[in-house]
């Protein structure tokens, strides 16, 4: 962690459609007609929610006019050259998204609806945004590093995980099986719905059924598997960590259609016989904040 500042200016804000905008457009009804659509008794629990997204999104472009706005439907590398950072506007899942379109450049997570939205990984929201831009403006923001893991499968890269990363049978129901090491060692084969691959920033959701979340501040990743068989098999590598260097190897013998999924955004296959390979990105996810 370290003192940070940056050229706002050329900071570019990416806003999550609300759901109602969404299904405006995927639908497209008009407001009243999805009133009727979302039955009496959750429309105005959507419709407070779509008003406090808008309103966080018109407050974030009066606290930064010279934010350059990217959707989320044009999202893309290239539509983020030249950001000095990025500033995700939504929730988790959203700040996720955001987080697969980075390298070095800082991102910041702006919970756009508090009251709906856990924003576990969000350090911003309608109380101390302007603050905390104001510091960061100031050269007196926050900048933390956490780590991220790439994915390999047969050699190639398939992604890099901000959250987690399953290997497994795409139809959960299925019996995944595999073969896992640690840096070349010993094999252990393993039975089980899936092997879940985390970092820390990612341990406070899914993993967290299975094993305790982790603190953020260290370099490494953990790995559990979910719903072992049999349940009583005593497996030696059921759970563990690995740190920068490490390699966590796993062999498929999956017989349906085995996939690694990388942050549930990217799938690549993993099929009998294929290898992937899990470490620590040298390229750690930058998260402004203050």
């Amino acid at each position: 962690m370290k003192k940070f500042g940056i050229d706002l200016s050329r900071s570019v804000l990416v806003p999550k459609e609300t759901k109602v905008e969404y299904d405006s457009r995927r639908l497209k009804l008009t407001e009243h007609q999805l009133q009727t659509y979302y039955r009496t008794e959750n429309a105005p629990v959507i419709f407070s929610s779509h008003k406090r997204q808008l309103e966080m999104r018109r407050r974030l472009r009066t606290i930064l006019p010279e934010s350059r706005v990217v959707s989320r439907e044009d999202l893309s590398a290239k539509a983020l050259d030249g950001a000095s950072c990025v500033i995700s506007l939504g929730g988790d899942n959203h700040f996720i998204f955001v987080s697969h379109f980075l390298d070095a450049t800082p991102i910041i997570g702006v919970n756009a609806d508090r009251i709906r939205s856990h924003g576990g990984l969000l350090s911003l929201d309608e109380r101390n945004v302007e603050a905390v831009l104001g510091r960061v403006r100031d050269g007196k923001g926050r900048l933390d590093l956490w780590p991220r893991i790439d994915a390999f499968v047969d050699g190639k890269p398939v992604g890099r995980a901000t959250s987690e990363i399953l290997a497994g049978e795409r139809g959960r129901k299925d019996m995944s099986r595999h073969a896992l090491s640690l840096n070349g060692g010993k094999e252990e084969e393993q039975k089980s719905s899936g092997l879940l691959v985390c970092t820390a920033a990612g341990s406070t959701g899914w993993f967290s059924a299975y094993a305790k979340p982790f603190a953020r501040g260290r370099a490494e990743a953990r790995w559990v598997l979910t719903e072992p068989f049999p349940r009583d098999r005593k497996y030696k590598l059921r759970t563990g960590a690995f740190m920068a260097g490490d390699r966590l190897g796993v062999r498929s013998l999956n017989d349906s259609e085995g996939l690694v999924s990388v942050d549930c955004l990217r799938d690549a296959p993993f099929p009998f016989g294929s290898v992937a390979e899990f470490r620590l990105s040298e390229e750690p996810l930058r998260v402004l904040g203050g």
